[in-house]
């Protein structure tokens, strides 16, 4: 706390000293040529007159002295060991040396008044002796400025030091942040891919043995014919659905129209795309297109598995603020989304709920956000916003 309020007197001083410090100088150089008159060449008797206006004006400067700031915060510097020993003092309240000076200031202009020289020859010695020891004090203010100074270069040091310190933290924390999403995204990126060619090679191995093996038993037992027919035709659809559409020969609206047509036929669930026709999708990657398939494939798979639902929809149009709005709303029974507000997963989310974090991490990996709207008896909306460009 010392330290503080030091500094804070230091810049105080600093201030009115760099306003003041030319009256101190004024000071003594006009009681120098006052002092001079009276040591003349043939050490003749300088003008009463003369005497009597040079110690007015010099009286009228020590009262304006008196007045100043600098005055003030004078009285307030804690003098050396060195100074308080030589002088018996222990603070400028017991050293008030202007005072001394004003007061004989005034016996000398009374002096010279009357034309009683001696005595102002007299005074004249003293206010000389005063003016040394105020010149003491004037040395001391300049190393009480000097150690201010420094105490306040030292704090300013130390409060930028700590600031950047600060700062250094703050960006290494955000850094490792930042990684740390980063990994996750690329992770996750990974896995999405991984799993769709795990997918197809599912597919591929499915078609290649299984259904061979089921005709081969088909054409043997003649009576499980219409039962092996269903097994084959689930066991296609499910091919049909591991094997990614190719976008190198049909646009992605294509697909998900075909994609509602055969969850119509398969599911009996009324289902409708509507798809704006002018949407411009040419700054979607193939593998971004996959992602959005998926997660509208997801979406589908949800409904036909939990909501209960007659009707579904799908949207997909492009905002005036460069977003392309993707929807999947449905009429059926509904749920307690684990997403909240802002899209994040909540504590409350458990193993029913990974195609829910599977939507959420490819609409990670498309630079977008996904959003689900739900309540129960009042159907369900998953949103999915991406960024034109991103």
């Amino acid at each position: 706390m010392r330290f503080f309020l030091c500094v804070l007197s230091g810049v105080l001083l600093l201030s009115c000293t760099s306003h003041n410090n030319s009256a101190l100088q004024e000071i003594i150089i006009k009681w120098n040529n006052i002092d001079n008159l009276l040591l003349q060449e043939n050490n003749s008797i300088p003008s009463e007159s003369l005497l009597l206006s040079e110690s007015s004006d010099y009286i009228r400067m020590l009262q304006e002295f008196q007045k100043s700031d600098l005055y003030r915060v004078y009285r307030a510097i804690p003098f050396s060991p060195e100074v308080k020993r030589s002088f018996l003092i222990y603070s400028i309240k017991d050293f008030p040396e202007i005072e001394n000076v004003l007061k004989l200031a005034l016996i000398f202009r009374d002096s010279a008044a009357l034309g009683d020289m001696k005595k102002a020859v007299e005074i004249s010695g003293e206010i000389n002796k005063s003016l040394i020891k105020f010149m003491l004090i004037d040395g001391e203010a300049q190393r009480y400025i000097n150690t201010s100074y420094l105490l306040l270069l030292i704090a300013l040091v130390f409060f930028i030091t700590v600031i950047m310190l600060f700062i250094l933290f703050l960006h290494r924390s955000l850094i490792t942040s930042f990684k740390r999403e980063t990994e996750g995204i690329e992770f996750s990126h990974a896995y999405m891919l991984a799993q769709d060619e795990e997918r197809a090679r599912i597919s591929r191995e499915l078609h290649d043995t299984v259904i061979q093996d089921m005709r081969c038993v088909l054409l043997e037992q003649e009576k499980a014919a219409p039962k092996m027919t269903e097994l084959m035709k689930k066991t296609r659809d499910i091919c049909n659905s591991l094997i990614p559409p190719d976008f190198r020969f049909s646009e992605l609206p294509d697909a998900i129209r075909k994609l509602c047509h055969d969850f119509n036929e398969r599911t009996e669930i009324d289902c409708r795309a509507e798809i704006d026709a002018h949407i411009n999708l040419d700054f979607l990657s193939m593998e971004k297109r996959l992602q959005i398939y998926r997660i509208v494939q997801e979406a589908l798979t949800n409904i036909e598995k939990h909501s209960e639902a007659k009707e579904t929809i799908v949207t997909m149009r492009a905002g005036q603020d460069g977003v392309i709005y993707i929807g999947i709303g449905d009429d059926g029974k509904g749920f307690k989304s684990p997403l909240d507000d802002s899209g994040q997963i909540t504590a409350g989310i458990d193993k029913s709920n990974i195609g829910i974090i599977s939507m959420k991490e490819r609409a990670a990996i498309l630079g977008g956000r996904l959003k689900i709207v739900s309540e129960i008896g009042e159907g369900t909306l998953v949103c999915l916003e991406i960024p034109v460009g991103g």
